[in-house]
């Protein structure tokens, strides 16, 4: 049993070093979905997510560096039907963020624990087949007052200086005037060239 143990253990280390990122830096772009949770489900549908860039260092195996330019992106239409006619309601609201924070490497995997600077604006458009109603349609922005990312990525090489990376985050989003955070989950690909 001891010996199957060791083996096991060996196997596992041999894995690991095999396996570990042979690059120092990577620079890319992704492309997923941002799943809202909790109380912020029941106002917003799943939106997209675009990372711009996608960039990390790695100072040595373990220890590294990334950084993130990205933006969510969240669409709702919403149609009320009353006696007199219809109004229909088009929201479409965008998170941008540039995302930094350390990244923890094990093998292919990494943990990026990450702080955001934001901005966030929203338009809203009304049209209506209703007589004699005043539309009022207006572009807007909140504050988004603090921005968390707990990211994880698991690399996978395509050969020479390419990869592809999948990655599962959890954002926690607090707005200027709120005491609570809403929360949100991104899966994204991306494709990455790494030096």
């Amino acid at each position: 049993m001891k010996k199957l143990f060791l083996t096991a253990v060996f196997a596992l280390i041999l894995t690991y070093t095999s396996t570990a990122q042979d690059s120092n830096g990577y620079v890319g772009v992704s492309v997923g979905a941002v799943i809202p949770f909790g109380d912020l489900a029941d106002e917003i549908n799943t939106g997209l997510e675009l990372g711009f860039i996608n960039a990390g260092y790695r100072f040595n195996e373990t220890w590294g560096l990334t950084a993130n330019w990205g933006q969510f992106i969240f669409k709702d239409d919403k149609k009320l039907t009353i006696p007199l006619g219809t109004i229909d309601q088009a929201i479409s609201s965008k998170i941008n963020y540039f995302a930094i924070g350390p990244m923890i490497t094990f093998g292919n995997f990494d943990f990026k624990p990450q702080y955001a600077f934001s901005s966030d604006k929203t338009k809203v458009k009304i049209t209506s087949d209703i007589e004699d109603l005043d539309i009022i349609n207006n572009d807007s922005s909140i504050d988004v007052d603090q921005l968390w990312i707990l990211g994880t990525t698991y690399n996978l090489d395509l050969g020479g200086k390419f990869g592809l990376a999948g990655n599962l985050d959890y954002v926690f989003i607090k707005v200027d005037g709120s005491s609570k955070y809403h929360n949100l989950l991104k899966v994204s690909v991306g494709f990455n060239y790494r030096f």
